[in-house]
């Protein structure tokens, strides 16, 4: 039955974890572009049975080109039997954004077979409900984008920090159900400590901490290993946008399957000017019903920690309950930038203000949402036409080196330049980028711009400078 589970399983596991946006029920094939990572879970039951079956989860990853070809690979356990497995196939999406979806799929061991699935789009495109659609299986679960656009967008610092886990387990060969929570601390150069809380076959809580080892590849999918006094656990894993991931377990003691999400993702303030006719300011507001402090750090361009007058090089932001706060960096002395780097509680939002002081000259302001401190993959869409001029700053607040490139196409998709990025840990930096290396070939037209780094982390803040005033540019 166990080898007859694996062929099933595996066979039935196949589910397009499609991602696209929503555009009032009017979906296609190419709103369907990218790559994904998804985790499907249930039951393999006897044909024409209604009764309990045997578990199986897996972890898939699929690219879709956007014009009806989809590839990938997955890792499924069913029943404790653990199989590797790649796919090729097609699917097609409906007005109303469901799609089907066919798959020729390939195991390590055993013969090709077919699958298909349904797929429905939720949260505006960011994530999908999947469910298969053959007899003698149930089986259902959700996609996320992957945390990277490529093929090396990823790598073992991708995963560093602290997150939650939860996990939900059925033990082979008991089948009794065993439920977790805890927290996974990645040091960013492959090593894990965690602990949980954990209850096993409806015994009560019981507690258990541990080490671990993690490795993560190019694509962003990755392998993770957790001893503890029980023994061993291991997984497989795809890490998501958002900082997050997904995972299965893969060894035989148990079909396991949930996610990790980032205790706190920092944000940032992109640039910080002040001096010279610049004026920065930060807008906190408190959703809670209690106040909350958290601490804000500045670093200069260089990488060093940035000396804000009247704030230092970091400071604390108070917000009481239901209230605002707001930290300014005021127009005084020479000219000085930087960026600002701060982890925001639960239930607080906020955004940035510039502001420029030209003698004789009306002052300008733009305001600038916050970004994700985590991100390697940013997208600006920029206008250089009828004598408009695009600013970028673009910091990278890792510990890490930044490495990659910015590809520029235009309106109609085609290519206009690449330009290098290199960013030493924690530094940043500011152009017009027109006159990066390669991009010159942007002015007097519009399109848009790809920020990718195969190692450290990027955070893009885009300026658009017309004859007598300027804006923010939001990134995507």
């Amino acid at each position: 039955m166990i080898r007859r589970l694996g062929q099933f399983g595996l066979m039935f596991s196949l589910t397009c974890t499609l991602q696209y946006s929503l555009h009032a029920q009017s979906c296609t094939n190419a709103s369907g572009y990218g790559t994904h990572f998804y985790v499907l879970h249930g039951e393999e039951t006897s044909p024409g049975s209604l009764s309990t079956g045997l578990p199986y989860a897996t972890l898939g990853q699929i690219t879709l080109d956007g014009i009806g070809g989809a590839s990938g690979k997955l890792t499924s356990n069913a029943n404790g039997v653990s199989t590797p497995a790649t796919f090729t196939g097609s699917y097609s999406v409906n007005p109303n954004c469901t799609v089907t979806e066919t798959l020729s799929v390939t195991p390590q061991a055993g013969s090709k077979f077919t699958s298909t699935a349904i797929v429905q789009s939720v949260d505006s495109g960011t994530s999908t409900l999947n469910m298969t659609t053959t007899s003698s299986v149930v089986l259902y679960g959700q996609s996320y984008y992957a945390a990277g656009a490529g093929a090396a967008q990823c790598d073992i610092g991708s995963l560093n920090g602290s997150y939650g886990f939860q996990l939900y387990q059925t033990e082979i060969p008991s089948y009794a159900p065993a439920a977790y929570v805890g927290t996974v601390t990645a040091d960013g150069q492959g090593g894990i400590t965690w602990s949980d809380m954990r209850n096993q076959g409806g015994q009560g809580s019981t507690s258990q901490s541990g080490t671990g080892t993690y490795t993560i590849a190019g694509d962003c999918s990755g392998t993770a290993t957790l001893t503890g006094s029980n023994g061993a656990t291991t997984l497989a894993l795809g890490l998501v946008r958002g900082g997050g991931a997904q995972f299965v377990e893969t060894d035989g003691t148990s079909v396991g399957y949930g996610e990790l999400d980032p205790v706190a993702v920092p944000s940032v303030l992109g640039q910080l000017a002040f001096g010279g006719g610049w004026y920065s300011a930060m807008y906190f507001s408190n959703g809670s019903p209690g106040a909350v402090s958290f601490p804000v750090n500045f670093f200069a361009d260089q990488g060093t920690p940035l000396n804000v007058p009247s704030l230092g090089t970091t400071t604390t932001v108070t917000v009481p309950a239901h209230g605002d706060a707001i930290l300014e960096a005021l127009n005084v002395g020479l000219l000085a930038q930087g960026y600002a780097v701060f982890s925001m509680p639960i239930g607080v939002s906020g955004y940035g203000v510039f502001r420029q002081s030209v003698a004789g000259k009306p002052d300008q302001e733009a305001v600038v949402p916050f970004s994700s401190a985590i991100a390697r993959n940013v997208s600006l869409v920029w206008d250089d036409s009828n004598g408009l001029t695009t600013s970028i700053a673009f910091a990278n607040p890792s510990t890490e080196a930044a490495t990659g490139v910015i590809t520029v196409t235009d309106n109609n998709g085609n290519a206009v330049g690449t330009s290098p990025i290199s960013l030493a840990p924690q530094s940043k930096t500011e152009a017009v980028m027109s006159g990066l290396p390669g991009l010159a070939g942007m002015i007097g037209l519009r399109g848009t711009a790809v920020f990718t780094v195969t190692s450290g982390n990027i955070v893009v803040l885009g300026l658009r400078f017309g004859a007598s005033a300027f804006t923010s540019i939001p990134t995507l």
